[in-house]
């Protein structure tokens, strides 16, 4: 009976012993009490890639020397990883989560992938001088589908000519607006000018009568500024602005009614085309309603000629009274 008491006495204190090293089958057999996790980069661009490494410490935080770890991605179609070196490709737009295994201790860290960038590039080309700017502002790289609108604005003595590369075809006196779905380059041609202003023009632009009766005189003058390109083949172009007020003078009032005159200012800008023996500035007003057709000749610095203007006007509901007239002859002189 002392036997087996004392054997009973024995095992009772190896089973304390092994309780009290950790043993039996709570707890992690190989001493890992977690797993630290490191990442190069948690925000890859697809096509790029990143690593995730692993390391398995115990309870004090030191590492466990000869334990394997195993790498998963809840959605290997955004992230791929490999599954022994920690790897990691950027395959699309999303979020992953990384599960590091280590001894039977796991981990997670987020791989959030962000779409590629694509890149503008600008080139100023031309003898002039200016500056291109482009809203919004700062690294010439963008998410694709961004848009962006992108203005040019010229020196003193110099003019902005012709948008070019992805902005071809757009107006010289407009922005350019672009939607960024590809690498994109743009070119912006300034040159050197001529400014020329004129004394004052004037047109008369006829008569009209709205719905009640009324009957109005209208009018127009201003000043037309032209910058001039003279381009190496022999050919003129450049810009033109011109200012207006449009004069609007009651001359006729029904019986028992009240007409009313409201005069009013407007511009014009537009290109040049043509030579220094026959060229036409074509200016209009951004809404389109006004608009000056000049056509002249330059002797030296002098330029002469006449122009065509045209205003249309509404009344309160909206109705539309197109005018016209001429201008006599006009000059401008070389500023």
């Amino acid at each position: 009976m002392k036997t087996i008491r004392n054997s009973s006495n024995v095992l009772v204190g190896l089973l304390a012993a092994l309780a009290a090293c950790g043993g039996g089958s709570s707890g992690s057999t190989s001493g890992v009490a977690a797993v630290q996790l490191q990442s190069t980069n948690t925000n890859p661009r697809v096509g790029e890639t990143t690593h995730v490494s692993a390391t398995p410490v115990d309870a004090y935080g030191i590492t466990v020397p000869g334990v394997g770890c195993a790498f998963t991605s809840s959605s290997p179609g955004v992230a791929a990883i490999d599954a022994t070196s920690g790897a990691v490709a950027a395959l699309s737009v999303g979020v992953a989560v990384i599960t590091a295994t280590c001894g039977g201790k796991s981990a997670t860290v987020d791989i959030t992938v962000r779409p590629n960038e694509v890149t503008l590039t600008i080139q100023k080309q031309g003898n002039g001088n200016g500056a291109v700017f482009a809203n919004p502002p700062g690294s010439p790289n963008f998410v694709p589908g961004t848009s962006i609108q992108i203005t040019a604005t010229a020196n003193s003595g110099s003019i902005f000519s012709a948008w070019g590369g992805a902005c071809a075809g757009v107006p010289s006196n407009s922005p350019c607006d672009l939607v960024m779905n590809a690498d994109s380059t743009v070119t912006a041609t300034f040159d050197l000018s001529e400014t020329f202003v004129s004394n004052t023009w004037s047109a008369s632009l006829g008569t009209v009568t709205d719905g009640i009766g009324c009957q109005y005189a209208i009018s127009a003058s201003g000043v037309m500024t032209l910058n001039v390109v003279e381009n190496l083949d022999g050919t003129m172009s450049g810009t033109g602005s011109t200012t207006a007020h449009i004069g609007i003078v009651t001359v006729y009032t029904p019986p028992f009614d009240t007409c009313t005159s409201l005069p009013f200012d407007t511009s014009g800008t537009g290109n040049i085309s043509g030579s220094d023996a026959s060229f036409t500035a074509s200016l209009s007003s951004s809404g389109g309603n006004f608009s000056m057709t000049f056509t002249g000749t330059r002797s030296g610095t002098t330029i002469t000629g006449s122009a065509t203007v045209s205003q249309t006007l509404h009344d309160g509901s909206g109705t539309a009274y197109p005018t016209s007239g001429t201008t006599g002859s006009f000059t401008a002189t070389k500023q």
